[in-house]
């Protein structure tokens, strides 16, 4: 193995990357190659001339020499012409500027894994939404042929009233138009809000005074399902033990979020039998926000934890409504850049959950 200066030696069994094809250039303080070595023809990087200005041999370290800073600086995966990609990692010392090399192949190669997967991901959720636009055309198509009709019973009720009618048929008259105003507003209401739905569908905050609450959806939703739980005995509790005072803005869009919460509660209740808890839970990670629902149920079978979030995926027993509502927090966590999935409890029951990234503060 080649042996390294201690400096270099010390930061990479940091750093416990020496697999990587490590490599050393060591700059004076004018800039100029005072020493170099490890597995620099793996970099392209041959015939280094010493008290050469490093910078006019190895160009991919263009303005990153000399150092400016006592910390460390690290750049990840560049790409020199010709060779692997790299990891960079500069600091200083008394000898002068070090820069450590590293082979960034398989953080590239995940990296595109990931971003593959995010266009999937992205794909999934454009054909969802074409879908709902599908959808959309047709309860515009209903809607029209149930408008069409009332419209006519409707003038026929105003003809009606220019006739001489008692003073019973005079109510009853009343009655059916002010009961064929209500269907009026209500087919509008139902295409308003149905358009709404197909637009929220496509927009997401990453920004902080637009991006929701985790912590306010969480409680909102299960303040809403709580009469659900009460009537079949189970108990829902959003967990004391969460921060108040912290910072639980996600990634995301409010009745999405909410919607999230709403099909995983939901799924949690119709799993769990009487006299059990179920609790959402919050937990920081970093640059994300852990949500978890915790059930005392039986647990997902194997064989079925596969499919849980794919399109019409159901549970044993097709305990679930048509099979939409898991599909629907995959396809809508990820699109903001998210995960979800599902695992056992010990000593029973099931934890879903999805981390979404925190809103820029």
């Amino acid at each position: 193995m080649v042996q390294f200066p201690s400096a270099v030696s010390d930061y990479l069994k940091r750093l416990a990357l020496d697999h990587r094809a490590p490599a050393f250039l060591l700059a004076g303080g004018d800039g100029r190659l005072l020493a170099s070595g490890g597995a620099l023809r793996h970099y392209g990087l041959l015939d280094l001339i010493p008290n050469e200005p490093v910078v006019e041999q190895v160009f991919f370290l263009t303005g990153l020499l000399p150092l400016e800073t006592d910390e460390p600086v690290v750049r990840d995966c560049v790409q020199p012409a010709g060779s692997p990609p790299v990891d960079l990692h500069l600091f200083r010392s008394e000898e002068g500027d070090w820069v450590v090399l590293l082979d960034a192949s398989e953080a590239e190669q995940k990296q595109r894994a990931v971003q593959q997967k995010g266009y999937d991901a992205s794909l999934s959720y454009e054909r969802l939404v074409k879908e709902t636009q599908k959808k959309e055309i047709l309860l515009h198509t209903i809607v029209h042929d149930l408008a069409g009709p009332l419209m006519g019973i409707r003038g026929g009720f105003e003809l009606l009233g220019t006739e001489n009618l008692s003073e019973q048929g005079r109510e009853l008259l009343d009655i059916g138009l002010r009961q064929a105003t209500r269907q009026e507003t209500l087919i509008r209401e139902i295409l308003q809000a149905f358009a709404a739905e197909v637009e929220q569908a496509q927009a997401f905050s990453a920004d902080s005074a637009t991006a929701p609450d985790a912590l306010i959806a969480a409680r909102d939703v299960a303040a809403l399902l709580s009469p659900a739980y009460d009537q079949k005995h189970v108990r829902l509790q959003v967990d004391p033990g969460i921060e108040d005072g912290a910072y639980w803005k996600v990634v995301g869009e409010r009745s999405r979020l909410e919607r999230v919460f709403s099909n995983l509660i939901e799924n949690a209740l119709r799993h769990s039998p009487p006299n059990t808890i179920v609790t959402v839970g919050l937990q920081a990670e970093g640059d994300q926000v852990l949500a978890t629902i915790d059930d005392e149920g039986s647990g997902v079978p194997p064989e079925v934890a596969a499919q849980l979030f794919q399109k019409f995926a159901q549970g044993k027993g097709k305990a679930g409504k048509i099979g939409l509502g898991l599909y629907f927090c995959r396809i809508t966590v990820e699109h903001w850049g998210g995960t979800i999935g599902q695992e056992g409890r010990t000593p029973a029951g099931s934890r879903f959950w999805f981390r979404l990234p925190r809103a820029a503060a």
